[in-house]
């Protein structure tokens, strides 16, 4: 019996004495050992608390656990292989691991995984149904939501059914225990493809229970008179299905005998029964009967120190149960040796007979490989299984005859247990059903390495928590199953794909899918989409992963889903390279739209010119994508917008240094760039003017050049960085030039026009581009005064031709592209200062206004068939800047001043500060795609430091340092000047 709760509450007749026993706490007496045995245990408990083990089936271990702070317990399963513990059926809050249950425990596992093809069944109790329990059968196989089927079973007529626990599950048949009166128990069988309920009662018992099954062999106990002594007594009975009859089992020396489980004992006809026995004084006794094939029958007893010791259930050479010590309930798991004997195979077994079977079992024989199995003749079996047969191979084994196989299962209920490598030949099979065989199980959580043929028979289970597949470079095949198939997380089901096709299963049933496929392609002409998977009733789930071998790293694989397939859909996804920047998805979006963009399933290859990029590897494709991207095109509009601060910062100096006549006053000019001081209508001048030191000329004007015409002209030279951002490359910029001009003073105007040239020279070193610029500048502009507020105005238009060099390089290819082509850059720009004096400092806080448009022609690529065409292209962009200005003036001995100046301000960018360029590729005209370049900075801090020489009364020198700086930018300038008045 078990010490779980739902068990301590069940009506049978002989609970009662039992219960009785267990709760007396009564000492165990040495148990007796019919046969002698080497015995081992361990304990195994989930966490701190009290905890029962319920059931075993493989590697399965299912029970319960004492919820912390409560008397109720909750489902658990443990993994023998992985050793951990997890929920069962489902995790709830509360710890019930049952859905709106306050208790439940499961009992008697499957072969499998609860995410594959494992079956428990179990008991819960819910608010509504105490003290009473009822039942489920848990069936991971089945569709998300539908896994869990409510067991009740049905009362008669004027019944009422208090009651119902399911303890064992086989095939498709679950048994238990039902009642409809607190001082009996009922037996019955669940069938699980009909959903129908049979009363299974030992005839002539008060009590009836099922707690095992096991084939077509029931275990359980019975309560039945004793006409001797009129006491009711508990026996041991198994019920043989397709005979229909009991047999009765005794303990020797007991008063009471129950089966907690059956289990196969590894040959044909022979059984293993977990018992608990009671003696006279009340003691419990743990034990297991072996039964063999000529009915004889052995008893091992299980000896386990504590105060009370139930055995609940056994497979292969374990048991599990419960034991009480110390006033902790613990489970444990025995291991006796010889009770288990299968046809096991630990060597190296070689056969080329036609027609031979090298292991082979009939119908009960379980068969064991533990070594290396051989077979080349035609018609060859490695292992080949029947009825009711465990099949479990931890070894290797490979058929290579015709019409050969690994496995091969017939019979009802057979199991395969795959943890080692099944491999075939393609004329043989590696896994193969016949047309007898019915509700097999297959768990693969090892290597099936060739074609699955297990079509015939129905019913079947098949969990993939390993590796299926073909390797080598053979013809491809399809793997046919009949039943209900499901690959878990630890999953892998492997394809080939070839020229004539590609390797894909084949399921009659349904398919729930998960893990990984993989996918290795050993062709290089591609298509858009292969079928891998097929169901006629329906694939649910999804692979959770797609591995890939021998795809160019420039393919992706995914895969798509209809009701009934899955489909390995590959295109060109170099857009979503992992690391891409935006320029880089742009162009490979461009490519993909070559490959992808076909009419039909086939993927088109690409043009000669980017062919190399099939051999690229995925961290090189990014670099590739970027040579190719033509960045350095978009990114040389920023540089012209750029150059246009040197001739604004050249006309607006001037404007500064020229002075403006007025009416009974003057304003004087401290430098080029310098601020203006004003003073007001009369002869006066302020203190601080006359504190400069100037002399007023007559008619108000009192700087040099303050009469007639001047000339000026001014040469400048500048360096400037640009980092990238926003995945762009780094810029850097050498520029120089010479601007000159001439300007009148007409009433309170000066009016003056300008030529210029310059010459910049641009580097992207990253993407190996560079750009020449020759610049021919014409300009006008003007300035006025109103007291002491001064106003600026100008506009300029540069023709720019462009000459263009860029290396497109990458592992396997290396070209040089070349083009030239004209732009302009346009601005018109305007500026209003206020000018004062402090003592003998002169100051103008001042605010001005640009708008920069530059314009740059089509232009098509020579020297590379990789090349680029680019369209035409604008780029406005505004300036908006607020600064001060500050100059004083230094007397020199023979007549000369010196003027100091200083300035700073903030520039802010707006409008159009990202360039764009529209790039396409030479020989694919229709790949087009759209590049943005590195940015203008949006927030710069702008600089200027220098002085002028007065040299003579209409003469002056100037030179100054303008520096740009931003998060992004570094500009740094240096400008001489020249102005002559006449």
């Amino acid at each position: 019996m078990t010490i779980d709760r739902s068990d301590i509450r069940c009506p049978a007749g002989a609970w009662t004495l039992l219960v009785a026993g267990l709760s007396a706490g009564a000492a165990v007496t040495p148990a007796r050992a019919e046969t002698p045995l080497l015995f081992s245990y361990v304990t195994l408990n989930y966490g701190d608390t009290d905890t029962f083990l319920t059931g075993i089936r493989g590697d399965n271990i299912v029970g319960n656990y004492v919820i912390p702070g409560t008397t109720e317990t909750g489902g658990l399963y443990y993994n023998m292989t992985s050793g951990t513990w997890s929920a069962m059926p489902v995790a709830t809050p509360n710890g019930v691991n049952f859905p709106g249950a306050i208790g439940s425990s499961p009992y008697g596992p499957s072969f499998g995984t609860p995410s594959g093809i494992l079956r428990t069944v179990g008991s819960y109790q819910t608010e509504a149904s105490a003290p009473y329990d009822l039942s489920y059968l848990y069936d991971g196989a089945a569709a998300p939501g539908q896994q869990i089927t409510y067991l009740a079973y049905p009362g008669s007529p004027g019944e009422n059914t208090l009651f119902t626990i399911a303890h064992s599950n086989f095939g498709n048949q679950v048994v238990g225990d039902y009642d409809t009166d607190l001082a009996t128990g009922n037996a019955f069988i669940y069938n699980i493809d009909t959903g129908t309920y049979t009363n299974n009662n030992v005839p002539g018992a008060i009590s009836t229970t099922a707690y095992g099954i096991y084939g077509d062999k029931i275990a359980g106990g019975y309560a039945a008179i004793d006409q001797g002594s009129g006491l009711s007594l508990e026996h041991g009975y198994i019920y043989d299905q397709t005979t229909g009859t009991y047999t009765t089992y005794d303990h020797p020396g007991a008063v009471a005998t129950h089966f907690e489980g059956i289990t196969g004992a590894g040959r044909a006809g022979e059984y293993n029964l977990v018992a608990n026995w009671i003696t006279a004084d009340g003691v419990t006794h743990p034990a297991v009967l072996h039964v063999a094939a000529d009915g004889s029958t052995t008893w091992y007893e299980i000896d386990i120190p504590g105060d009370v010791v139930s055995s609940n259930s056994a497979y292969g050479d374990n048991v599990v149960g419960v034991y009480l010590a110390n006033g902790k309930i613990n489970g444990y798991v025995a291991t006796i040796p010889g009770m288990y004997n299968p046809i096991r195979n630990t060597q190296t077994l070689t056969s080329t007979a036609d027609d031979d079977a090298v292991l082979s079992g009939i119908k009960g024989d379980d068969i064991v490989n533990e070594g290396t199995i051989n077979v080349s003749g035609a018609r060859g079996l490695a292992i080949r299984g029947d009825t009711y047969g465990v099949l479990t191979n931890k070894g290797s084994v490979m058929a290579s005859g015709l019409a050969g196989a690994a496995v091969d299962m017939h019979g009802n209920y057979g199991t395969l247990l795959n943890s080692g490598t099944l491999q075939a030949s393609f004329e043989a099979d590696a896994l193969r059903t016949g047309e007898d065989s019915k509700g097999s199980v297959i768990v693969n959580t090892g290597i099936i390495d060739g074609r699955i043929a297990a079509m015939g028979g129905a019913d079947k289970r098949f969990e993939n928590s390993g590796w299926i597949g073909v390797t080598g470079t053979g013809v491809t095949i399809t793997d046919l199953f009949r039943g209900t198939f499901v690959q878990t997380a630890a999953g892998t089901l492997a394809v080939r794909v070839r020229d004539e096709g590609n390797d894909n299963l084949y399921v009659a049933g349904t398919v729930r899918l998960a893990g990984t496929l993989e996918a290795d392609f050993q062709t290089s002409n591609l298509l858009k989409s292969y079928t891998v998977v097929g169901a006629t009733e329906g694939v649910t789930g999804a692979f959770d992963a797609v591995a890939t071998q021998g795809l160019p790293a420039l393919f992706a694989a995914t895969v798509g889903y209809t009701p009934t397939e899955a489909m390995l859909n590959v295109a060109a996804n170099l857009a979503g390279q992992p690391g891409n920047t935006a320029n880089q998805s742009a162009v490979g979006g461009a490519i993909d739209g070559i490959i992808n963009n076909t009419g039909d399933n086939t993927l088109a290859p690409l043009p000669t010119a980017l062919s190399p990029l099939y051999a690229l590897s995925a961290s090189q494709l990014p670099a590739a994508l970027g040579a190719l991207s033509g960045e350095g095109y978009a990114s040389e509009q920023t540089v012209l917008a750029g150059d246009s601060l040197y001739s604004r910062q050249a006309l607006l100096g001037r404007l500064r240094q020229g002075s403006y006549g007025g009416q009974g006053g003057a304003m004087a000019s401290l430098s080029d760039g310098g601020p203006t001081l004003a003073y007001a209508e009369g002869t006066k001048q302020p203190a601080s003017v006359e504190a400069l030191g100037y002399a007023t000329t007559e008619g108000g004007a009192r700087s040099a050049g303050a009469s007639g015409t001047t000339l000026w002209g001014q040469a400048f030279g500048g360096w400037a960085d640009l980092d990238g951002s926003a995945g762009t490359s780094d810029v850097s910029e050498s520029i120089g030039g010479i601007i000159s001009g001439a300007d009148i003073r007409v009433d309170n105007w000066l009016l003056g026009g300008a030529l210029g040239y310059s010459q910049s020279n641009a580097d992207v070193a990253a993407l190996g581009s560079s750009f020449k610029v020759d610049s021919f500048l014409l300009a006008l502009y003007g300035g006025t005064q109103a007291g002491p507020v001064n106003f600026r105005f100008g506009g300029s238009y540069a023709f720019n031709q462009i000459n263009a060099d860029r290396t497109i390089a990458y592992p396997g290819f290396l070209q040089q592209a070349s083009a030239q082509y004209d732009g302009s850059t346009a601005q018109v720009f305007g500026e209003v200062g206020y000018g004062l004096a402090v003592q003998s400092v002169a100051l103008e806080p001042f605010a001005g206004l640009a708008f920069v448009n530059v314009n740059t022609d089509g232009f098509a690529e020579t020297g590379a068939s990789a090349g680029l065409t680019g369209t035409a292209d604008s780029m406005g962009v505004g300036y908006g800047t607020l600064g001060i200005r500050a100059a004083t003036t230094i007397a020199l001995s023979g007549g000369a001043v010196l003027q100091p100046r200083a300035s700073v301000a903030w520039q802010y960018a707006f409008a159009d500060i990202t360039p764009t360029a529209q790039m396409a590729f030479l020989t694919t005209p229709s790949a087009n795609f759209s590049v943005v370049g590195t940015p203008l900075a949006e927030n710069t801090a702008l600089l200027e430091l220098g002085a002028d020489l007065l040299v003579a009364p209409h003469a002056r020198l100037g030179l100054s340092y303008i520096g740009q700086f931003a998060q992004d930018v570094s500009d740094n300038a240096v400008q001489a000047n020249l102005a002559w008045s006449f």
